[in-house]
């Protein structure tokens, strides 16, 4: 039992662990010679294809999410119609008034009807009338809260001079838009979806508006005469110059705070039955692109194509392929991981 333990067992650990590393070494080595006899450095041992995807018959719903925050709204501003001196408040700070409700008068003078008369010779001259005096009232531009008067009784005012304010009580809803977003948004959605972080179910935002901000430039509003919008909230204070942004306004039975962080969905068009291919195959971002066909020799063929509707992972072809055209998976020169640069932003809606 002695020899056994002192001798037999440790020869037997010494030759596994020979066997072990010669097995080691071979592997490492690359095994046996037959098995690489055949390899040729000179010849691929891997074919690298082009991955293919057909255009085929699907829907696309061009949905943009912008990040928002909902902010109350200016007071509006109430302006003198009528050029005078102020008589009376008709309406007290802190009152509840709808739109066209008196709310301070003004008084002015207006030369009387002149008359004819005949005077001593027989000559008949015109004379001017006595002065009348005229009183007009100043009614409310909105529905709301009256603010502080700008004025006093007794000072005269001219027409469009700020005489007051009314504080309405709601809410906008804005957000900044990126150029790829403004692109998604030509066709002009009058609506959109809004989720208030932390508040009521999402709910439907009215009067969709976009246009250049008031933050850092004239303040112009959109193309349609609407007014102003409202400061870019999603801006650094820092930045010069007016952005884009887009702005709807709550609907008067939401309950809402001033300053809380929303999300604006906003659906800018769906297309039904129509020919589509993956945004990874279209080079382009709006109205027209590029794809890919194999030609006969195995190289690839740029094809230009007509864009419509994307939802960031499909794209309409309006113009260019056909149903069961095979196009190249992904733009030449763009790695599959390139998807995301291509992704939901990279293509518009055309017309």
């Amino acid at each position: 039992m002695g020899v056994t333990r002192r001798i037999v067992l440790p020869t037997i650990k010494i030759l596994l662990l020979a066997v072990i590393a010669v097995a080691a070494v071979r592997l490492a080595f690359g095994g046996d010679d037959a098995s690489n006899a055949g390899d040729d450095p000179a010849v691929p041992s891997v074919d690298i294809v082009q991955p293919e995807v057909p255009a085929s018959i699907g829907t696309v719903v061009n949905t943009v999410e912008v990040d928002a925050v909902i902010t109350a709204d200016a007071p509006t501003p109430v302006r003198a119609t009528d050029g005078g001196e102020v008589t009376v408040f008709l309406a007290e700070p802190g009152d509840i008034v709808e739109e066209g409700d008196p709310l301070l008068e003004v008084v002015f003078e207006e030369e009387g009807e002149p008359t004819t008369e005949t005077d001593d010779e027989g000559n008949e001259v015109e004379v001017p009338g006595e002065p009348v005096r005229r009183f007009r009232t100043i009614e409310a531009p909105a529905a709301g809260t009256v603010g502080e008067y700008d004025v006093l009784v007794g000072e005269a005012v001219a027409v469009g001079d700020t005489v007051g304010s009314i504080a309405t009580g709601g809410f906008t809803v804005s957000g900044a838009l990126s150029a790829e977003q403004q692109y998604r948004l030509v066709s002009g959605p009058t609506t959109a979806e809004v989720q208030a972080r932390g508040g009521p179910a999402p709910f439907a935002c009215t009067e969709l508006r976009t246009g250049r901000s008031a933050s850092g430039g004239d303040g112009g509003g959109d193309e349609g005469g609407a007014a102003p919008l409202p400061p870019d909230p999603m801006a650094p204070p820092e930045q010069g110059g007016s952005s884009t942004a887009v702005s709807c306004a709550v609907p008067p039975d939401v309950t809402v705070f001033d300053g809380l962080a929303a999300t604006m969905v906003i659906e800018a068009g769906r297309a039904e039955n129509v020919l589509v291919v993956p945004v990874t195959a279209v080079e382009g971002a709006f109205e027209s692109g590029n794809v890919w066909k194999v030609g006969p020799d195995g190289e690839p063929v740029e094809t230009p194509v007509t864009l419509g509707l994307t939802d960031g992972e499909l794209v309409e072809i309006r113009e260019g392929l056909a149903e069961g055209d095979a196009v190249l998976e992904f733009v030449p020169g763009a790695a599959p991981e390139d998807e995301e640069l291509l992704g939901p932003e990279m293509v518009g809606e055309a017309g």
